[in-house]
């Protein structure tokens, strides 16, 4: 990993909403919820350059290209339908359609051209959390401690619900979609938290291999303190031995 990925903080929690937002119904606490988990293999890092990661960073890319993309492409196809269908009968309705997606059009090609760029970023070594902000809103970081994650509803017919959303900080809170690669947004929370608590092992995946020992080495330093979140299954060390040593030093 070259790139460096250590962002400044810009958000310091949600301020009054944060008694309201911590009670929220669909909120998904950090925790690790299970056995069935999802790991990240090399083969799928180095196939399309989408996430890059190591013992102190996660990064995974956006499609944040690709709505405006599709979203303008209907709106003028829309426009276009419109002419060739424009004749001395046409009514009010296909006109406003017309008004409609023609704004839409302009709207997405402005977006899709000036949007600042996107960035989803874990900071195991820091403890922070960046994702994009709303629209032309800058990035957000903040404290993984400060975040609050929540799961969508989706539809009547339950397609797109269950997907993991983290709250923004900003006004109106509106959400995040940060979708990982799990089936639900409890695996999702699974291994964000996982790779997140800095005094557990990286989480499972060949992927994390050639940082193990140095996390390991850097743990061992600090008397491998307890972990910082919740775990409903055992997060061992990569070998017995490590794990011996883990137990014999930080007790656990």
């Amino acid at each position: 990993m070259a790139i460096d990925y250590q962002r400044k903080i810009t958000h310091q929690g949600y301020g009054k909403a944060e008694i309201g937002l911590q009670k929220y119904y669909h909120k998904v606490a950090k925790n690790i919820y299970g056995y069935h988990f999802f790991t990240f293999t090399k083969e799928e890092i180095l196939k399309d350059n989408y996430y890059d990661l190591d013992d102190k960073y996660f990064k995974k890319g956006t499609t944040s290209k690709v709505a405006p993309l599709y979203a303008g492409g209907i709106s003028l196809i829309m426009v276009i339908g419109f002419f060739i269908t424009l004749d001395e009968k046409t009514g009010w309705f296909p006109i406003m359609i017309f008004i409609i997606s023609l704004i839409s059009t302009i709207f997405f090609a402005i977006y899709y051209f000036t949007m600042p760029k996107k960035e989803y970023i874990l900071s195991r070594k820091d403890g922070l959390i960046t994702f994009p902000g709303f629209y032309w809103q800058p990035n957000i970081t903040m404290r993984f401690d400060d975040a609050i994650f929540a799961y969508s509803t989706g539809g009547d017919n339950t397609i797109g619900a269950f997907n993991l959303q983290t709250i923004r900080p900003t006004k109106g809170y509106t959400f995040c979609l940060f979708v990982i690669g799990g089936a639900d947004c409890y695996e999702d929370m699974s291994f964000i938290t996982w790779f997140m608590d800095k005094n557990r092992p990286l989480p499972p995946g060949d992927a994390f291999d050639p940082y193990r020992q140095q996390d390991f080495e850097r743990r061992k330093a600090a008397g491998f303190p307890k972990p910082l979140y919740f775990s409903k299954v055992p997060t061992p060390e990569a070998t017995p031995e490590q794990q011996a040593e883990r137990k014999r030093i930080g007790g656990w």
